[in-house]
């Protein structure tokens, strides 16, 4: 036999060996388990109130003892189960240090218009009754409130209405006429739990 012939004899002797390793390779027995349809869905957490972005109390021209009381109401349309918290991100004015809020917690009937108290019935407590100033600044600091007088958690569908009163001081000195609180937010923000 020819060397040639070797070759070429190795070579398709070669061939068929590694077309009969590669059907062996592939006539296994298979099994397999599907989990097929996996998703993932943010929930949500949704704060809104009835002010539509306006401004609960503006006092103009306030004189010691002048005051000026509003409602509010705050609802929960989010998923997730929620910590709200209460607080102002401003920067207070020194009239603030003169400025009582109170901020009393309650329900309301019907769907009233944004500032209106008619059907306002307290809870029984305030969720902050001091000077402006003292309105802590942030979340973590806020002053946390829940839905009625025994809830943990605000779920969807939950209400809260807010009788808020600022007050200027009857005892306000002479030295702060003229002086202001600074325009600032009032903010309940919800956070899931």
């Amino acid at each position: 036999m020819t060397k040639t012939k070797k070759v070429v004899r190795t070579i398709v002797v070669a061939g068929v060996l590694c077309s009969l390793a590669a059907i062996a390779t592939f006539s296994a027995f298979t099994s397999q388990a599907d989990n097929p349809g996996n998703t993932v869905t943010a929930g949500t957490v949704n704060l809104a109130d009835n002010d539509s972005g306006t401004a609960l109390y503006s006092m103009a021209a306030a004189k010691p003892g002048d005051g000026v009381t509003k409602c509010i109401k705050v609802n929960y349309t989010g998923n997730l189960d929620a910590d709200v918290k209460f607080y102002s991100p401003s920067t207070i004015g020194p009239l603030g240090q003169y400025v009582n809020l109170q901020v009393e917690p309650g329900t309301q009937t019907g769907t009233p218009a944004a500032g209106v108290c008619t059907g306002f019935t307290a809870d029984g407590g305030n969720l902050f009754n001091n000077t402006l100033n003292n309105l802590p600044a942030t979340y973590a600091a806020g002053v946390t409130d829940n839905p009625g007088l025994t809830a943990t958690k605000w779920v969807s569908g939950d209400s809260v209405a807010y009788r808020v009163t600022a007050t200027l001081s009857a005892s306000t000195p002479d030295a702060v006429q003229g002086g202001t609180t600074n325009s600032h937010v009032l903010r309940w923000e919800s956070r899931n739990q």
